[in-house]
């Protein structure tokens, strides 16, 4: 309104829109199975982002799928990345993203998996490995009601596009 616009072309674009890509995104739905992509790689993006889909999503199983970042960076943030990760419902870790990242000793997504499952014991956890064998193993895990959030940067967002094609096969 400051820059002249009416009220009412205001709200009309308001209600179209349909969001920012990967942040929340909604990829699809298939089986009864809902799938998100969204950019969130560091602790407090992937601690809000599964309250956000709590509330978008009440009642369903929510998965957390996450990709993480650069070795280093896995590292030094292992015990935050873990305590995120443990407030979702089953937890899926791809194969760490190394980027620039030369050494790739220092950190691991089995390693992350295990420090989830001490965070939280009685969820489902499992490092499957690249970003297309998460994908494949997600397809035999999730269920009718399930809600995926897939997490990351690198390659993660092929994840929730994998899922959903094989889904849609199943």
């Amino acid at each position: 309104m400051a820059a002249g616009v009416a009220a009412d072309p205001i709200a009309a674009g308001l209600a179209s829109f349909g969001g920012v890509g990967r942040r929340l995104e909604r990829k699809g739905e298939v089986g009864g199975v809902v799938v998100y992509d969204d950019y969130g790689h560091h602790p407090t993006a992937i601690r809000m982002t599964l309250e956000a889909i709590r509330q978008r999503e009440p009642g369903r199983r929510i998965w957390a799928v996450y990709e993480p970042l650069t070795y280093h960076r896995t590292a030094a943030l292992l015990d935050e990345f873990a305590g995120a990760l443990a407030e979702a419902d089953a937890v899926a870790i791809a194969d760490i993203w190394a980027g620039r990242d030369p050494d790739t000793t220092v950190a691991s997504a089995a390693g992350l998996a295990e420090a989830v499952s001490r965070r939280a014991p009685g969820i489902e956890v499992a490092a499957p490995g690249s970003v297309e064998a998460t994908a494949t193993w997600l397809a035999g895990e999730v269920r009718r009601g399930d809600a995926v959030l897939v997490m990351g940067g690198g390659r993660s967002y092929r994840i929730g596009e994998l899922l959903l094609e094989a889904l849609e096969r199943r």
